[in-house]
């Protein structure tokens, strides 16, 4: 079986890492491209075409919210999960809009959330 193919965009490269690994660890997940913010997001998911991309909200120079509407104008198909440590229903109610397929908080075990990435792209 192949592994799902990932974008990371969070700008705490330290967590970025420990999902990688993570991800690594759980074999179904493959990680493409590892990058801190949104507009190198968009950037990698056009170089490298994911299944799946895993973006934090608050970010410098294009915050996860503005990078998830443009990737979803661009990528209407690609399955976007927002994984943040703002897990208020303020910022769960734009990321929806923005068009967010999952919302995740940051204090979900990384198993939970390699689960979740998995089941994003088996849907896609």
């Amino acid at each position: 079986m192949m592994a799902h193919r990932v974008v990371l965009v969070d700008d705490a490269a330290d967590l970025r890492m420990l999902i990688a690994l993570a991800f690594k660890r759980d074999g179904r997940l493959e990680v493409l491209a590892s990058v801190g913010d949104g507009q190198q997001g968009i950037d990698a998911v056009r170089e490298h075409g994911p299944d799946v991309v895993v973006m934090d909200v608050s970010m410098p120079v294009m915050d996860g919210l503005t990078a998830t509407r443009k990737l979803k104008e661009e990528f209407p198909d690609l399955p976007i999960l927002i994984l943040t440590g703002y897990g208020d229903a303020r910022v769960k109610e734009e990321a929806t809009r923005a068009g967010a397929d999952l919302f995740m908080d940051k204090t979900q075990p990384l198993t939970a959330v390699a689960d979740a990435v998995v089941a994003l792209a088996e849907r896609a």
